[in-house]
């Protein structure tokens, strides 16, 4: 077989990837509204059809100088994002991939080339915990680092937009019940991963959990964070963080209003307790977000760590509210010793997911290496969104969903002959082309077939683990029943 049926073939396959993955992520977005998760519903576009936003002329000078020193770098189509402590966040494509990712700029140097030590010094941490905390889906992933003239550059996977836009949308500022139990399990399995590597976010509130296109929480934004230094799980640096989701122990003894509060009350207590983030600082965090996906934003809650959680009519009337009660008030305790640890949370909440979805469902078959190259020939009619390793989320051009479809599309992009000589050896291949067409079904087929026997054997698993538990609550209550007999009769 020469090259261009290769070529012919190899884009044939594309195709078909690509319509599956359409497909697998429809079935996946639908399932999540059956469920009633609230998501951001965004529209997916490709570059070109975002509209720039508003910013400020402070911010547009730094905008501006970004997008010039990206541009000699080989990036296009540039739209701001946003700002975060430390720098502007725009998106921009690959000139000759396609791609599209989430650039961080920060302002290491002036105009004039003087290098702030200190900035310089955070970038690089920052660089080296993402390095280490990559290939977790719940976490943000670096995909390249480079300086500039006066920018420091981190390339990171693009996503959708914040959790707290989906809270923004409703109007009591809180998530259902499901997209609390969701969210907070991707969350948790960020986290978990985070501290795996010994490392600590240090900032985690609302605005740092972002969304990505599968319908992920994903914890990002390292620019605060740090690595555990030693086996007790602290750090030398203080919280850096935000004030409504800080664990009480990380508070200033010195600030009277908060912190001496929360010092006072360790000493009544007789308990010691250090200042510096940890493991189970952050899992206090995790408790405070979770409580406030439920509850809504509540500012008091800073000072009034040290008291009981009060939850309100509408969370006691949820299915899982106990299990959700339990989580929070064991992440938060007050005692950070008495902490309920991030690991017990997280397995109470997949738990509940595996029980509320397929799992197998939910799996979205991502485009490979190979198939991106073969698509290169659509120009700007598709882009990909950088997801793991060499795996990659297809955004196409709104005019394909809506003039034709798939298969339409790509056979009037083979079959368009320039010359007589093209029009000869599109014709000598289509009967490769129509032979891999005649295989196709076999392959759906075949596909499905695996993904029954899939969700066969794990809802087999699901049915033992299940007899299993009531089998040992049987024997409980025969022991416990037993007990009881032995007491009456002494």
């Amino acid at each position: 077989m020469d090259i261009i049926s290769q070529n012919l073939l190899g884009t044939q396959e594309a195709k078909y990837k690509l319509a599956l993955h359409l497909q697998n992520r429809k079935k996946v977005k639908e399932m999540y509204r059956m469920k009633g998760v609230q998501m951001l519903d965004k529209p997916e576009l490709v570059i070109s059809d975002i509209q720039e936003p508003n910013i400020k002329p402070q911010q547009a000078l730094i905008y501006q100088t970004m997008k010039s020193e990206l541009t000699k770098k080989g990036y296009s189509d540039f739209r701001f994002l946003g700002q975060g402590v430390q720098g502007l966040v725009l998106l921009a494509k690959d000139s000759k991939t396609k791609m599209r990712y989430a650039i961080k700029g920060v302002q290491v140097r002036d105009p004039q080339g003087k290098l702030d030590e200190d900035l310089n010094n955070q970038v690089k941490q920052e660089v080296e915990i993402l390095k280490k905390c990559r290939d977790s889906p719940y976490v943000v992933s670096l995909i390249d680092q480079f300086e500039g003239q006066q920018f420091s550059y981190l390339v990171l996977t693009e996503c959708q937009g914040t959790l707290n836009q989906i809270l923004e949308r409703n109007q009591n500022k809180r998530l259902n019940e499901i997209s609390a139990i969701k969210y907070a399990n991707d969350i948790a399995q960020g986290l978990y991963y985070i501290h795996s590597k010994n490392c600590l976010v240090n900032d985690l509130k609302m605005d740092n959990i972002l969304i990505d296109y599968h319908g992920n929480a994903v914890v990002s934004d390292f620019g605060l964070a740090d690595n555990i230094i030693n086996k007790s799980g602290y750090t030398n640096n203080q919280y850096m963080g935000n004030l409504l989701y800080q664990a009480p122990e990380c508070c200033d003894p010195s600030d009277p209003y908060i912190g001496k509060v929360y010092h006072d009350e360790y000493l009544k207590l007789g308990i010691t307790v250090r200042q510096e983030p940890s493991n189970r600082s952050e899992a206090c965090s995790l408790g405070y977000l979770i409580y406030t996906f439920v509850q809504g934003i509540n500012f008091n809650l800073a000072s009034n760590k040290h008291k009981q959680l009060n939850f309100n009519d509408e969370f006691k009337n949820f299915v899982y509210h106990k299990q959700l009660k339990y989580i929070i008030e064991g992440l938060t305790n007050f005692v950070p010793r008495n902490r309920m640890p991030i690991k017990e949370a997280l397995i109470i909440l997949k738990g509940i997911i595996s029980f509320e979805f397929q799992l197998d469902d939910m799996l979205i078959e991502m485009i490979d290496g190979n198939t991106q190259q073969f698509t290169s020939s659509l120009k700007n009619e598709i882009e990909f969104v950088r997801d793991l390793s060499n795996k990659f989320y297809p955004i196409m051009y709104i005019c394909v969903f809506q003039s034709t479809s798939f298969v339409k599309f790509f056979k009037v992009k083979m079959n368009r002959p320039q010359t007589q000589s093209q029009q000869k050896i599109i014709k000598k291949d289509n009967m490769l082309i129509n032979i891999f067409y005649s295989k196709y079904p076999q392959f759906i087929q075949n596909n499905l077939l695996k993904r029954r026997q899939k969700q066969k054997n794990y809802r087999k698993q699901i049915s033992n683990y299940k007899k299993e538990l009531m089998n040992k609550n049987k024997k409980l209550k025969i022991y416990s029943q037993n007990q009881n007999n032995l007491r009456i009769s002494q």
